[in-house]
């Protein structure tokens, strides 16, 4: 209780011209901050959505781009869409002489941070080796890991209290990608009494250290079948990191919650879509894999990996302004699959 009155106290409020408003706050000695929308609707808001963006993205970049405007998706579905910020720094690099400063945000999914699992580390000898963050300095990172240390579990399930309390929110979704995948997943294994749907975008956890889920809650995990970032079904990505297959964690979850009906279906609208689902389960959840077979690492509805941009209500963070970014049925494809739970 009295984290989350600080959490309070410190907040800024900042208008933005995209009618989003911006929350800055201090959280654990770190400066943060979180845009949200609130649809025009004559009808009652009774749910909020989560958005994680990927590692080195950005709150307005996944609304922007990776979703392509999801604050439209917002409107049509009637939800209040909240986008994070994951703590970012930046690394100096050089090359031919120059010496450039390049912007690196992530989440800590409790996995991406670490380096030793019980069945062995979360990268090969010869894996690519990715900037690392200040806030693991005297953890026990170790030389695979390339997310942030912090606590960002805690820090989104404070943003979703408040979000809560503030208008009297009856149902919370999250909905991440790439690397904010794996920030819905450890969500939903901490708070899963709390969420009533996750959605996690080609964000399979490090191998050997994917969490369990303590309460029943719907999960969707979507994939790339040529996605070589992280591999849907394949342990170890180009960069020779080692992630989960899709296939553990829904059978992992669904036995946890003790699914008794397995479907599976193929069809073939926008692309070649391969589902199973899990029903029949512990408080009536369901626990459904889509496996886009034409797509890498994407977002559904986008040909490439988007949201490494900003906008103006994010001017203090070094990239590139974000470009429109058409999406015709990717959101809607997901956000009914989602609602419908």
């Amino acid at each position: 209780m009295k984290l989350f009155l600080l959490f309070i106290i410190s907040i800024s409020i900042y208008v933005q011209s995209n009618e989003m408003e911006r929350f800055d706050l201090n959280y654990q000695n770190e400066n943060r901050h979180f845009l949200m929308y609130v649809p025009k609707s004559d009808k009652k808001i009774n749910k909020i959505l989560i958005g994680l963006h990927g590692y080195t993205g950005s709150a307005s970049g996944f609304e922007m781009e990776t979703t392509g405007g999801f604050n439209k998706s917002a409107d049509k579905y009637n939800f209040i869409a909240v986008y994070p910020q994951g703590s970012f720094f930046y690394e100096n690099s050089y090359e031919r002489g120059q010496i450039s400063s390049n912007y690196v945000s992530s989440w800590n999914d409790l996995t991406g941070s670490k380096t030793k699992t019980p069945i062995g580390e979360t990268c090969a000898i010869d894996a690519v080796m990715y900037p690392k963050y200040p806030n693991c300095k005297g953890t026990n990172a170790g030389r695979c890991a390339w997310t942030s240390c912090g606590d960002d579990v805690g820090f989104i399930k404070n943003i979703i209290d408040m979000v809560k309390k503030k208008f009297n929110i009856d149902d919370v979704y999250i909905v991440g990608m790439s690397n904010g995948g794996k920030m819905a997943h450890a969500l939903g294994c901490a708070f899963g009494n709390e969420i009533k749907g996750i959605i996690n975008v080609v964000g399979s956890p490090q191998y050997g250290l994917a969490c369990k889920p303590k309460d029943p809650v719907n999960y969707i995990i979507y994939a790339g079948n040529k996605d070589f970032v992280v591999p849907p079904f394949e342990i170890v990505s180009h960069d020779k990191y080692f992630y989960t297959p899709v296939n553990n964690i829904t059978e992992e979850w669904s036995k946890t919650f003790a699914c008794k009906n397995k479907k599976s279906i193929k069809y073939d609208k926008n692309d070649l879509i391969h589902e199973e689902i899990f029903s029949n389960c512990s408080d009536n959840v369901s626990v459904i894999s889509l496996v886009n077979m034409d797509k890498g690492h994407s977002w559904p509805g986008t040909k490439e990996s988007a949201g490494f941009c900003k906008t103006d209500s994010q001017k203090e963070i070094n990239l590139d302004s974000c470009k429109h970014i058409d999406n015709e049925w990717g959101n809607d494809f997901l956000l009914e699959k989602l609602f419908k739970l």
